[in-house]
């Protein structure tokens, strides 16, 4: 399958290029054009002279926009080529049939398609039940194309537009064309699919599939550059470029990468903010967007429908019918406990990394705001640690990112019930205060700031007293509501690394459980420990939070290893992904795989069957696990690059970073390694920038980490 997206719209076809709606079971698949949570075609089959013509060839350029595929009418090599384009643009999908006549006769060709659109919500594609549906009228040919209504039981019209650039013929089963294609020369006809009429020609084809691929440079041209000695994770950087391009949407507060596709394909509060921590070093527009949008969202009242109070920061928002009638409370939904606090901490990162105090001191407010709800409607029965319990039984039972309703559970395997308090989520506390004393600070108020970071301190010596399991090595994943401890162990650990609420000297117990054999795969950790109850019925892990491997999970657990100093072990689970994306189509890593143990012989990892791919947090992965094992921090405010005892694996021998903006300069840096360290040469950029190498022996064991030599003059 292949996939083509902008803003809030978004297709799927097949290898042809065609759109099915159905599968061999006649069962809803997810393909089709679906624009604000609708699909609006539902099916899109070629037709050449009646039959469906030979694929020779499919595939999506490289900056991620233009479907290409070639096809002949039979294996007869004097049949006349055909190729067909398609790219999506503002809601808008355009697509050209070309015939190439390479014969010394002239040719005419009937082309045809079969077409349906059904105005299904996204929600009934995942395999919703609704008692009712809205009105559809039949399809009817406009002056403009071929037509599509609907009416939904919100009252909304919908309509699903298709135009061409010729008029065409309509029969009980298709719609049909005629291209007369002189010897030797080429003809083309154009379509345009959307939920508004759009006229269509070789002109406006052009220009539109020129803007779109000038959307996609624009934003590759925001972030700093990185090429290698590896060709593979050369191919691999790029693909994660051109994904996080696609999902990223404009909106009027900025840009916004949305979760995935096709499930998520819309903002999520916590998939968003992960995202944007992840590309903050290269991209930090992205965080500021993320924040603008969420912070121009944040609850102002009291819903259980919503999940909702004030201060809260939203979990998802939809636009389909489903909301707008209230079958479902997405407009938006605020059902998580960890977004709130995530929002706080990303923007004490996002003003570490730009020094953008001005921006810093608008969003102070819903910050402020974030803060009380911690402190109050987040904490349900007031003993310090953030809890959730869903308002109404629509909402997610588990409201952290692990939400499916098995995720939480005692080591016996029940699973957990009543408010549960995370793990992560008291880590996420613990890293918004500290990022709130750290913003206050900044604006001048000394006294808020004294008392957040004593907040902070607080959290963090309860946390460690109640949360942490001496026998085990590691954390609790969560407090039932009764107060026990689920003593599982999970992924969720590596998160408070990430959060920094590990006391130094059980740091390295932590490090070792996540990448024991128990809980390492050997292509990324398992979200769940394979001698765990609910992994243990799941021998091929399945489950959706119980044993798999997600790579944003990993990725996080690799960052928090960093920040203590374990930057070799940060390469390893670098090493691991980049192995794992090597098994899937594209170099393209999807949300979640198998956890299987890492097969010897070279097997690759299962493949969980309805993951989203492209996921904005799974894309962004790499980019984060490269700044973790180069311990690469950035100060904005006083223009300074720190690596902290940077480490290259063995398959990475040369890496540079180029064009890396830092307020109003840059910096271009080149690592190459050796048997025995890393030099470190800065090739470009502007003085101001400053570079400081860390390697202080202190920190962590020495003996796991590589020393790290500088070259003459590299610094500044």
């Amino acid at each position: 399958m292949f996939v083509l997206k902008h803003n809030d719209s978004f297709a799927i076809i097949d290898e042809h290029g065609d759109m099915l709606g159905r599968n061999e079971l006649d069962h809803d698949i997810a393909d089709g054009l679906i624009c604000r949570d609708t699909r609006l075609l539902a099916r899109a089959e070629l037709r050449i002279d009646g039959c469906a013509p030979l694929l020779i060839d499919s595939y999506i350029d490289d900056n991620n926009t233009v479907f290409e595929a070639k096809f002949q009418l039979a294996a007869d090599r004097d049949q006349p080529e055909i190729w067909r384009s398609l790219f999506l643009w503002q809601d808008a999908l355009y697509e050209e049939i070309a015939v190439v006549n390479r014969s010394g006769e002239d040719l005419s060709l009937r082309i045809g398609y079969l077409f349906d659109a059904d105005f299904k919500d996204l929600f009934e594609l995942r395999g919703a039940k609704r008692p009712a549906r809205g009105t559809q009228t039949p399809p009817c040919l406009t002056d403009s194309g071929l037509r599509f209504d609907y009416t939904g039981l919100d009252g909304r019209p919908r309509s699903c537009c298709l135009s061409f650039s010729q008029t065409p013929e309509k029969t009980e089963q298709d719609v049909s064309f005629t291209l007369a294609v002189p010897a030797g020369e080429t003809r083309s006809l154009y379509l345009c699919a959307s939920h508004i009429p759009m006229p269509v020609d070789a002109d406006i084809f052009d220009a539109q599939k020129s803007e779109a691929l000038a959307h996609v440079q624009a934003q590759l041209d925001r972030r700093a550059e990185v090429h290698s000695s590896n060709p593979a994770f050369d191919e691999w950087v790029h693909q994660n470029a051109v994904d996080l391009a696609l999902l990223t949407t404009e909106t009027p507060q900025g840009f916004y990468p949305y979760a995935g596709i096709p499930w998520y394909s819309t903002p999520f509060g916590r998939d968003g903010i992960i995202t944007a921590f992840q590309l903050l070093w290269q991209d930090p527009d992205i965080a500021r967007g993320v924040l603008g949008f969420l912070a121009a969202r944040q609850a102002a009242e009291t819903s259980a429908f919503h999940d909702s109070a004030p201060g809260k920061i939203l979990h998802e928002i939809r636009s389909g019918e489903m909301a707008s009638c209230g079958e479902i409370p997405h407009t938006p939904y605020y059902g998580t406990a960890d977004a709130t606090p995530l929002f706080i901490f990303l923007a004490g990162a996002y003003l570490e990394r730009t020094g953008d105090t001005d921006f810093i001191r608008t969003l102070w407010p819903q910050i402020e705001a974030a803060l009380a709800w911690i402190d109050t409607h987040g904490d349900l029965d007031g003993d310090g640690f953030v809890e959730y319990l869903r308002g109404a039984d629509t909402g997610l039972g588990n409201q952290g990112w692990k939400d499916s309703v098995d995720a939480i559970s005692h080591a016996d395997g029940t699973l957990a019930e009543g408010s549960i308090a995370l793990c992560e989520v008291q880590g996420y506390v613990y890293a918004a205060k500290r990022a709130a004393a750290h913003m206050a600070r900044a604006l001048d108020m000394a006294d808020r700031a004294a008392a957040l970071q004593q907040q902070a301190e607080k959290l963090k010596q309860q946390f460690n007293d109640v949360f942490w399991q001496e026998d085990m090595g590691t954390y609790a994943l969560a407090l039932d509501g009764a107060k026990n401890p689920c003593r599982v162990r999970a992924s969720n650990a590596g998160h408070l690394l990430f959060c920094g609420i590990v006391p130094e000297d059980r740091a390295a117990q932590v490090v070792d459980m996540l990448m024991s054999d128990d809980m390492f795969s050997g292509f990324g950790i398992r979200t769940l420990g394979a001698q765990e109850k609910r992994y243990e019925p799941v021998k091929n892990p399945e489950g959706y939070h119980n044993g798999t491997v997600w790579t944003h999970d990993t990725a996080l657990c690799a960052a928090g290893m960093a920040k203590y100093g374990f930057e070799e072990r940060a390469a390893k689970l670098m090493t691991a992904l980049f192995d794992a994306a090597r098994h899937f189509p594209q170099m393209r890593l999807p949300e979640l795989f198998g956890g299987l143990p890492r097969d010897t012989n070279g097997a690759p990892p299962a493949p969980y069957p309805v993951a989203c791919n492209p996921q904005a947090w799974a894309s962004a992965s790499e980019s984060l696990l490269l700044q973790s094992m180069l311990g690469l921090r950035i100060d904005g405010a006083a223009k300074t690059v720190t690596l902290h005892r940077p480490h290259l694996p063995p398959w990475l021998t040369d890496l540079e970073i180029s064009g890396l903006r830092i307020s109003d300069g840059m910096i271009s840096l080149r690592f190459q390694r050796h048997d025995d360290g890393v030099d470190i040469t800065r090739t470009g950029g502007t003085p101001d920038i400053h570079l400081n190498i860390e390697w202080p022996e202190e920190i962590g064991d020495v003996r796991q980490r590589p020393a790290v030599r500088q070259k003459q003059g590299a610094a500044s």
